[in-house]
């Protein structure tokens, strides 16, 4: 279960920042809010973001079988991500519009 539980975790980050890309992509000149969709919502980023989601779940879930402490680090490691990727692309945006 362990082994199964960190390979669903990490899919599941891996698909959710697929998406991820994706949007920043399709924003490249447009800063991405945090708490609600972007301008441009790339078709298929919103099916990706959901498998994502549900295999990060999945993957704690079975990681919390092993070890209480390790769905804490899979639900952490996903949005954390996501947001130092989402601050450096407005930083990177913000800094094309001062130009």
């Amino acid at each position: 279960m362990f082994v199964f539980g960190v390979l669903a975790a990490v899919t599941g980050v891996v698909v959710f920042h697929l998406a991820l890309a994706s949007t920043m992509r399709a924003n490249a000149g447009i800063r991405i809010p945090f708490f609600r969709n972007a301008e441009v919502v790339p078709r298929g980023s919103v099916v990706l973001r959901a498998i994502g989601a549900g295999l990060i779940v999945f993957g704690a879930v079975m990681l919390g079988l092993t070890a209480w402490y390790l769905p804490f680090l899979v639900i952490l490691v996903g949005p954390v991500a996501t947001f130092v990727a989402i601050v450096v692309h407005n930083r990177s945006t913000q800094r094309r519009a001062e130009v």
